[in-house]
């Protein structure tokens, strides 16, 4: 009779335990967390390069061995991380961009051609206190979005209509380089009458050779950001779709439109600017950006410095015109029922390794002068953010040369564009926005480096600069 009741007490307590088991998994699940970060970047600010470092340490970060500034990796506290990305319907390709990397000699990513994404998932152990309540363990499922950095800049254009998009556009290519520049564009446009009759193949025509021009002002010497229709120079799925017949009109607007035959350039470019707005922009818009939740905005800064006034001036001018597009704003449970906001930024300014280690605060400073009245504005919506130099692969190393009896800061690297190894000072980072005096005196001669092959085995400190740092600052409070 006793053996009975205790093979009864065993089974009950075998029961509890399973259901206590079950509610325990079930609650984990209830609150594990998905973040969607948007990893914004300009035409060749190095995202591509950024997703595939950021993948690849957040991957390895259960070793603890290469993110001593993010938290949750260097305490110990996560478990286990894995890639979820075979799923999805473009998944990044990280195993090819790594192999470039790791290759002898390496080399950089091509840029990004359309959409994809890698979703990580990260096992990990809850803070001790009152966050063990919720469970031990819990899971942060992070999906990270890439995409041409050409397209960002037509978000803008949801809130303009043609005639406004032609009037900013005319202000823009009135002044320097793109005056010069498109001399023949402008003439061309000179000729044509916007009211009369045109043809398929007219309109064809005349959005090829502006598409040509947006590709020159795109390469040096010129470097432009600030060039719209962004599918003209990265269409995607779009290439060769008659959605991408568009341009402006630079000379003077119309001032009869309502003559305009039904078939006129003027009536067809209105349209192909609607189409382009409902059908291209506004669902890429709906479809992502509208539900990040986190942004990391990446910046060339020594590009701009090297290229000129003009390239900073344009990039200046092209950052601001961006961040105007995104939703910021407190992130509370209500709000995010019914509009998702992002609520922590940090911009970034890449290619920290190609300054030596006492300019990268003034790098920060820098990039900070650049984003100022942007960041002003999101700090009053009450969104956290900081401004970070960074490097996502290092390409350098640490050198020291003697001049004069004194010791000179300096790098070690392999040429871009030669694979010349070379030491040399690279020069110092302003901590001002540059005056005339500045770009008179070509001060800013910055060396662009190829990579250094990263190891097939654990990642370390060493093969990059404040990565773990931009972790904590976007993902760090989230391991609660």
């Amino acid at each position: 009779m006793s053996l009975n009741k205790e093979l009864h007490r065993l089974a009950r307590k075998s029961r509890l335990d399973s259901l206590s088991h079950h509610l325990k998994t079930r609650v984990e699940q209830g609150l594990e967390q998905r973040i969607k970060l948007a990893i914004t970047g300009l035409s060749r600010s190095g995202k591509t390069v950024f997703i595939s470092s950021f993948a690849h340490h957040l991957l390895q970060s259960d070793l603890g061995t290469s993110l001593p500034f993010f938290a949750a990796s260097a305490d110990g506290r996560i478990i286990a991380a894995r890639d979820l990305s075979t799923g999805s319907i473009q998944p990044f390709p990280l195993a090819k961009t790594l192999d470039g990397l790791r290759t002898y000699p390496p080399h950089w990513p091509d840029s990004t051609e359309t959409l994809s994404e890698i979703c990580l998932a990260l096992r990990y152990r809850r803070s001790p206190g009152l966050g063990r309540v919720l469970g031990e363990h819990a899971t942060l499922y992070i999906d990270l979005i890439d995409y041409p950095g050409e397209w960002l800049l037509d978000l803008p254009l949801l809130e303009l209509t043609f005639e406004q998009w032609c009037q900013q556009q005319r202000q823009l290519f009135a002044q320097a380089p793109r005056a010069s520049a498109a001399q023949a564009w402008l003439a061309r446009q000179h000729d044509i009458d916007w009211l009369a009759p045109a043809t398929d193949a007219e309109l064809a025509q005349l959005s090829e050779t502006f598409r040509t021009l947006l590709q020159q002002l795109r390469e040096p010497p010129h470097s432009l950001s600030l060039l719209q229709p962004g599918r003209l120079l990265m269409p995607g799925e779009l290439a060769g779709s008659d959605l991408l017949n568009l341009f402006p009109i630079l000379t003077a607007f119309p001032e009869n439109p309502a003559e305009a035959a039904d078939d006129s350039l003027l009536v067809r470019l209105q349209q192909a600017y609607d189409r382009y707005c409902q059908d291209v922009v506004r669902p890429f818009y709906q479809d992502h950006f509208r539900h990040f939740d986190r942004q990391i905005v990446l910046v060339d800064c020594l590009k701009t410095l090297n290229r000129g006034r003009a390239c900073f001036n344009d990039m200046q001018l092209a950052l601001n015109t961006l961040l105007q597009s995104f939703n910021y704003g407190r992130s509370g449970l209500l709000r995010r029922l019914f509009s998702p906001r992002i609520s922590r930024v940090l911009f970034a300014a890449t290619k920290a390794d190609h300054v030596t280690a006492n300019q990268h605060h003034n790098l920060d400073r820098f990039l900070q002068l650049m984003v100022e009245s942007a960041q002003r504005d999101i700090r009053f919506e009450h969104v956290d953010t900081r401004c970070l130099a960074l490097a996502s692969v290092r390409a350098t190393q640490a050198a020291e040369a003697r001049l004069d009896g004194q010791h000179l800061s300096c790098l070690r690297g392999m040429r871009k564009d030669t694979g010349e190894e070379i030491a040399l000072f690279p020069g110092e980072v302003p901590v001002e926005l540059p005056g005339d005096a500045d770009w008179n005196s070509e001060r800013f001669r910055f060396v662009d480096f190829a990579p250094r092959p990263l190891p097939a085995g654990p990642l370390r400190p060493e093969h990059h600069i404040r990565l773990d740092q931009a972790a904590d600052h976007l993902l760090g409070d989230l391991f609660r």
